[in-house]
């Protein structure tokens, strides 16, 4: 992320505190701070949801990457590694050494001026408030993904966290799209925009966004951030948003050595 951007220090503080928020199992997950890395074991076992991201790393990248692949492996776990792309090229080097691989570039997007309530869409979007709610949020995507009851937990816990958002959009009474956001202060970060297969490709993603947006607004958001796949850029461009980073994602399958 450019250090120029005024808001750059401020979202990667506010990705930081949603991924403890939305990342982790309330009673089988854990965090630790390892070797200037936060260590996120997300209680799932083997996912991709375990991860470290670089906070202060002083002194020898490659020492710091090691104990914190130690923290994992000693818990049987993979882990991958969420590197801000202007990070030293050491922390890069030492990341693939030890045996992490790359996995994706995602975009840090930023909306600088909120859209107000956008006009009645397809969806009927509605909060996650009770259990129920948890299990429609989490059945959107049964048909690519397994059906993971731990993760319904994590689901259910965020729902507890005074700063998270949880919205599901319906279509003719089925759970078809999900996002999730929280709010840091005037600052809000979206998440885990899903579109059930079946109905991608129609401004679902476009409408679901939007409601998150109006919603954080209404609750005193001044500007949006979000991490992007490179494949909905197109969408947050369209919606104003502008890329002012970009985060590498390196990981392994299996716990490392």
């Amino acid at each position: 992320m450019p250090r120029s951007h005024p808001l750059a220090h401020r979202i990667a503080a506010a990705m930081r505190e949603a991924t403890l928020a939305l990342g982790r199992h309330p009673v089988l997950g854990d965090v630790a701070e390892v070797a200037g890395f936060t260590c996120i074991d997300a209680g799932l076992g083997v996912s991709s949801a375990n991860v470290a991201l670089p906070g202060s790393v002083e002194g020898p990248a490659m020492p710091a990457l090691r104990e914190v692949a130690a923290w994992f492996a000693a818990r049987g776990l993979n882990f991958r590694v969420d590197l801000p792309a202007d990070a030293p090229s050491d922390l890069m080097a030492a990341a693939m050494t030890i045996g992490l691989r790359f996995r994706e570039r995602q975009p840090v997007m930023l909306l600088e001026r909120l859209w107000p309530e956008p006009l009645p869409g397809e969806l009927d979007v509605r909060p996650v408030a009770d259990d129920r709610d948890v299990e429609d949020f989490c059945a959107i995507d049964t048909l690519e993904f397994e059906d993971d009851p731990l993760l319904a937990s994590i689901i259910a816990a965020a729902r507890e966290h005074p700063a998270v958002r949880l919205l599901t959009g319906f279509l003719e009474g089925r759970p078809v799209a999900r996002i999730a956001a929280m709010l840091h202060g005037d600052l809000a970060t979206l998440h885990s925009l899903y579109v059930h297969p079946a109905f991608r490709r129609g401004g679902l993603g476009t409408e679901m966004t939007l409601r998150a947006i109006a919603l954080v607004r209404s609750e005193g958001a001044a500007a949006a951030a979000l991490a992007s796949t490179l494949a909905a850029v197109p969408l947050y461009e369209r919606l104003g948003f502008q890329a002012i980073g970009a985060t590498i994602v390196m990981g392994c399958d299996s716990p490392l050595p």
